[in-house]
């Protein structure tokens, strides 16, 4: 049914394709850190699976064929920065898996042909371990981040790089002092050992360090640090050349760009018309990789520009690149691109039209690739799909002025239109981190709303991603302000532009997205119908008190300004804390949060939620057993969609 045959029903009521259990559908997975054995060619992804409780499975794929190899009785999740990340690796050497499980937090050794699986440490529930790579010339070592959780408090965690004896299961510290370390990593002769770290109150997208030391079996000796240290900048991303050249993504020029360093020489991989171009993103996760080297000569690489990704290919001798003819426009993973062979490359990402799934891609060929699997069994036909339009919009709320970024989606669906002369209600999303991104690609949670007659706003406020250090920077000092007031700004222009209904305005985020929701309804109370809250932050000083240690000084760039006083601090603290104003809040709000969230515990939502009520709005909470800061079992998943499809029809929809 289309054109003519359309039917005139209200926005917010059209049937959509897209329905609650379709997130909890056997098949439908969150996909993660591709790891290639270059040596046979083989394949393996982590897959978190909604079906069988969020279980992260290690997958082998090879000539066409997946197979599941992590027996059923572990969990290939880590838990380091309690973000994870970076759970496992193949060692080429064997051919064999190193993975750390969830629930015991052990470290095991995986024969991928046999499932025959070891401990190679003794479990330790309170010790953590992620971020793994194998010696190339000798099997029993491995490198790690260790995470000890011994002690009374946050205070009390010691995040140090060990060695890990695989034959003896003894495990070495190669380097301590520092409050956080990742990216370990062995250069191809095995002599050198690379990795980053830093210290509060720096984020890994702030101030890092890069640092090599020779490798002695097991024990580090000449120790330096070549990038981050004289010219303060956020390192990330180390990988070696085939020819034990160090290569990284440094912003020192304001953008994430890479760099290589010889062991004497630093050498800035300055890409022409790519000087804005950014190829990294924050540090939220462990073990990104979003370029590689398929040859000695030759990486390829994703990059992101004016809020869309891109797939390059680059001479690193001569520094000529071409962009490859890949329809990949959102990269949605940190670990998301590793080389297969001379000639082809895997990488996990999202078109316009298609949701986000792992293809092994040839260079030459380019397109979407051989699909290794896809996050979703549902198909959604070309018809209901509202491509991203790029907006930039005037920042007339909040302080600073100058312009901010969002995607605009359109509502969709071939087989309705709305009432004429109506405009359609809006939705704003705004994204976590807060410096993470949205993305142009296309998302089933996005498209669920647009296909049943919303239109969408992800707004990427000040402190995003993707648009240059000095972006990311306006948000310091004005977290719970400018970001909101951003969002505000974006829904003036869209009405401006006649395209929402003004007066039919909801918004919804998750983490820093739910904070960002919740200081909407009350800071700006008469914008919005609607909000739905998830995982967000309602009282700052909670947050100061209970939060875990990556996050625990966070607050310093993002609130208080250099110099502030403890008498400011707590005036800004509470100024900024959502549940202090609940007697504002005018919109029907439904609060989303798990029992078992370290990031931000329930309370934060119960407590708000009794001081909305007292004020006589319209609120509900909903706190999911099991559930952690990041939703992973299908039948939530199935019940927020359920929710919030519901929540949003009722106080947004055109219907009288």
């Amino acid at each position: 049914m289309s054109g003519g045959n359309q039917v005139e029903a209200p926005y917010g009521t059209w049937k959509s394709p897209i329905n609650p259990d379709d997130f909890a559908a056997t098949g439908s997975v969150v996909l993660d850190q591709p790891c290639v054995n270059r040596t046979n060619g083989k394949i393996y992804l982590l897959e978190s699976r909604p079906d069988e409780a969020g279980r992260g499975v290690i997958v082998e794929y090879y000539n066409g064929r997946g197979k599941d190899v992590l027996p059923k009785q572990y969990n290939a999740l880590s838990q380091v920065h309690e973000y994870g990340g970076a759970s496992y690796i193949v060692n080429e050497l064997t051919g064999h898996i190193i993975f750390t499980d969830w629930d015991t937090k052990g470290v095991f050794d995986l024969d991928p042909e046999t499932g025959d699986t070891k401990p190679i440490v003794d479990a330790d529930k309170k010790v953590y371990y992620a971020d793994f790579n194998s010696h190339p010339n000798d099997s029993k070592w491995f490198v790690s981040i260790k995470e000890d959780h011994h002690g009374s408090n946050i205070t009390d965690i010691q995040n140090t790089l060990v060695a890990i004896d695989a034959s003896t299961k003894q495990v070495h510290t190669l380097a301590q002092g520092a409050d956080f370390y990742t990216y370990p990593r062995f250069s191809p002769d095995g002599k050198s050992l690379c990795w980053i770290q830093w210290n509060f109150p720096n984020m890994p997208w702030d101030n890092t360090e890069l640092y090599i030391a020779d490798w002695e079996d097991g024990v580090l000796r000449n120790q330096r640090c070549v990038a981050g240290q004289q010219r303060k900048a956020a390192i990330t991303q180390p990988t070696w050349s085939p020819d034990n050249v160090l290569f990284y993504s440094s912003d020192e020029t304001d953008y994430w760009q890479l760099y290589s360093h010889d062991g004497s020489n630093t050498r800035h991989i300055n890409l022409s018309d790519l000087e804005t171009a950014e190829f990294g993103m924050p540090d939220w996760f462990l073990g990104g990789s979003m370029y590689g080297f398929v040859t000695p000569s030759t990486i390829v690489a994703c990059y992101n520009k004016e809020n869309r990704w891109h797939i390059i290919s680059i001479d690193v001798e001569s520094l000529q690149w071409h962009e490859l003819r890949c329809p990949f426009v959102d990269i949605s993973r940190i670990n998301a691109l590793k080389p297969v062979s001379p000639t082809s490359f895997v990488v996990v990402g999202a078109t316009i039209s298609l949701p986000v799934m792992a293809s092994a891609v040839d260079i030459d060929k380019g397109g979407i690739g051989s699909v290794l699997k896809k996050s979703t069994v549902i198909t959604i036909p070309e018809g209901y799909v509202s491509e991203a339009q790029a907006i930039t919009f005037p920042r007339i709320h909040g302080p600073g002025g100058g312009e901010a970024h969002g995607l605009f989606f359109p509502p969709r669906n071939p087989n309705f239109r709305g009432p004429s002369g109506s405009l359609p209600p809006l939705i704003v999303a705004t994204h976590g981190g807060p410096t993470l991104q949205q993305g142009s690609g296309f998302d089933l949670r996005d498209h669920g709303l647009i296909t049943r007659g919303y239109a969408i706003l992800q707004v990427n406020y000040v402190g995003s991603s993707g648009y240059g250090r000095p972006y990311r920077n306006l948000l310091a000092g004005q977290w719970g302000v400018s970001d909101i007031a951003d969002a505000v700004s974006g829904v003036e222009y869209l009405a401006k532009q006649g395209l929402i209904d003004r007066s039919r305005v909801g918004i919804t985020g998750h983490s820093a997205g739910g904070y960002n929701t919740m200081c909407g309804i009350t800071m700006y109370p008469d914008i919005w119908a609607c909000a739905v809250a998830e995982s967000g932050i309602s009282d700052m000083a909670l947050l100061v008190a209970e939060t875990h240690k990556f996050e625990s000084q966070y607050l310093e760039p993002l609130c208080f300004p250099p110099g502030t006083s403890k008498d400011d601090r707590e005036r800004i603290l509470k100024e900024r804390s959502p549940i202090n104003h609940a007697s504002q809040v005018k919109a029907p709000t439904l609060i989303i949060n798990g029992s078992d969230d370290a990031i931000v515990p329930p309370n934060q939502a119960y407590n708000l939620a009794e001081m909305i009520k007292a004020a006589g709005t319209e609120v509900e909470v909903k706190v999911y057993d099991g559930e952690g800061h990041i939703f992973s079992k299908g039948d939530t998943l199935s019940d927020i969609e359920t929710r919030r499809f519901q929540w949003f029809e009722r106080f947004l929809s055109c219907k009288d």
